[in-house]
Parts: C-alpha cells; structure tokens; sequence
C-alpha cells in the first residue's frame, strides 16, 4: 500500500519532512511513497533516493489562516488537497501522513474520505508520557467539540483497537473527569461513564487530569473540548517548566558546571518527553489511514510515523476497527 506524504505541512517544512522521509527510506526501502510538494527541493532533500519516490509537484501549501472548511475549493492545487483526493480516488494509497493545520486534515477526512460504517464522528488520539515510563492516548484531542454519550463509548472501542493493534493486550481505558467516584461529573461523562462501565472494555473508571499521566490508563476518553484543553494545558505546562531547567541551568557560570555533572540524569528526564514527541495523532474512524504529526515536527517524528503507519497498514489496524465497530453498534450512525 502506498503512503501519501505531505512535504508542505508543518513549521519546519519542507526540510524536515524531506530529511525524515530519507531516513524513513533508508531504514526500509521497500517502502511505497508519494510525496506531495516542491519537486526540485523534494529531490535535492533526497539524493540518490529520489528514484524510490513519486513526487505530485506543487508549492501550494495550507496555511493556519485558510478556512478549513473551504480551503478544497480556495486550493485545490495545495499538496494536501491534491494528497486527499489521491487518498480519495486510488484503491492502492493507503495512508496519509501530515503535519498540516489540524482542522484542514479533520475536514479533509470528514469530507473527502468519509466515515467508517458505524462511525458517528471520526476523533484524534494524541499521545503523552506518564511517570511509570509508558504512554498514555488521549482521544479526542481536539476533532469534536460537541459530544454525545455514545460518540465517547466509539472513541473507547477505537482507542482499544488501536492499542491492541500496536501489541497492547487488554487496555485500560479511562475517562477523563473531575472526580474518580462513580456520579462525578457534568451529564456527558455521567452517561458516558455507565455506557463504558457496560461495554465489556478493561473500564478503569473515571481519571482526573493529575492523574492522567501517573499511567493508570492506556488510553482516556474526553470530548474533544475537554481533551484539547487538558492537552494544550500540559503541554505548555511541560515547556514552561523546560524553560525553569533552562534559566536555572545557564544562569551563571557556577550552574553551567554544576550542570555538567548532572548531564547523564538531565537527558533521563528528557527522554520520556521526547519519545511522545515522535508519536503522531492517528485520525480513527474515517476510510483510510491519516496520521497526523504536531506542526513542531522534526525529521525524527516524520520518520517514525511513516514507518508505524506502514505497520499500521500491514496489521489491517482499518480493518480491525470496522469488525470492532460493527460487534458495538446497534444501530447505523446518522450523520447528525
């Protein structure tokens, strides 16, 4: 299956994208890419390993400024609409991989691929380190807004499958909440909170956002309103407190030393961050594969995700999903 490659999302692009597609390929050359952007500096980025890719020329790309919602219409030579429609259209593309606007990717999912059947609203699943050493998903991360009872129940079964699919037996799946006895919470989470005590998943109960990254879950179920804010809430929290590290490390030339003999246990501390870093935020729900990567996203995180999209594609991880969906759903989804 092929994987479509968007060289023009991202703060850093496309350098970066093109330098993680290189290692990508180097690491596995059977890979199968199309790569959308800038031939001439797709090329240049590659070297001798231009040959192993097709390249869809454009410098067009979307910006956090376009309107999602239009920017099809508005670009519709932009490398990742022209990325969607190849998704859209050929039967061999089976994944796309994106560091783009998050919007432009949800409404490119939405409305060129479409939905799973029995899927009533596709989410993102973002991912964070916890103190035990493991990751911890959250799902949804920012796709809706406004949600119903049940949509949480499918983000659980979607989150599970994936997680299963990656070689995590039985998850743990917890919902995000401001208490953890049972009753806690605003009427969503309290109906959500009985549909997944009943769901036959490995339901933990509710978690609070302290406690999200102690590792008592493998995944945690919000709204996209709550997730996003507890996501966009830790994140900055994690760069303010680098930045203490940082001020306090170079604040004179008797910290600077001192620092020295703590360099081994810094980059310990680091290093639970920085793999989450690499980690991308898979679409699930919609037709195809999409993944999508922070908008900070260095070559590392392009290379990582193509080659655990391309194991993605090769476990069947849509396929699972759908039997999951189909086992769990009563009803078809209305398009509400």
């Amino acid at each position: 299956m092929k994987i479509l490659l968007d060289c023009l999302g991202g703060d850093y692009a496309p350098e970066e994208c093109v330098k993680g597609l290189k290692d990508a390929l180097t690491a596995d050359p059977s890979l199968d890419i199309v790569a959308f952007g800038a031939k001439a500096r797709i090329e240049e980025g590659l070297g001798e390993l231009k040959t192993k890719v097709e390249i869809v020329d454009t410098e067009v790309a979307v910006q956090n400024t376009d309107h999602p919602a239009t920017f099809f219409k508005e670009k519709p030579n932009c490398s990742l609409a022209l990325a969607y429609e190849r998704l859209r259209s050929d039967e061999q593309a089976g994944a796309l991989v994106s560091a783009g606007p998050t919007g432009a990717i949800l409404s490119g999912g939405l409305f060129r691929l479409g939905r799973l059947p029995g899927v009533s609203r596709p989410a993102l699943m973002a991912t964070l380190p916890t103190r035990t050493g493991k990751l911890v998903r959250v799902m949804d991360a920012g796709a809706n807004m406004d949600c119903k009872p049940e949509y949480l129940l499918q983000f659980a079964y979607m989150a599970a499958t994936y997680l299963e699919t990656i070689g995590i037996d039985n998850p743990r799946i917890g919902l995000l909440n401001v208490g953890n006895e049972e009753g806690k919470g605003n009427e969503l989470t309290k109906e959500a909170y009985t549909l997944l005590k009943n769901s036959g998943l490995n339901f933990v109960g509710s978690i609070e956002g302290d406690h999200v990254l102690k590792g008592e879950a493998d995944a945690v179920i919000a709204d996209g309103f709550a997730g996003n804010v507890f996501l966009k809430g830790t994140e900055e929290a994690c760069y303010y407190i680098s930045d203490l590290f940082k001020e306090a490390i170079f604040k004179n030339i008797f910290t600077k030393l001192g620092a020295l003999f703590q360099l081994k246990g810094l980059k310990n501390v680091k290093k639970p961050f920085e793999y989450a870093k690499k980690a991308c935020a898979p679409l699930l729900g919609v037709k195809k594969l999409v993944m999508k990567c922070h908008g900070k996203s260095k070559a590392e995180t392009f290379k990582e995700t193509i080659l655990e999209t391309k194991r993605l594609l090769e476990a069947d991880m849509l396929g699972k999903l759908k039997e999951k969906i189909a086992e769990n759903s009563e009803t078809p989804a209305k398009a509400d």
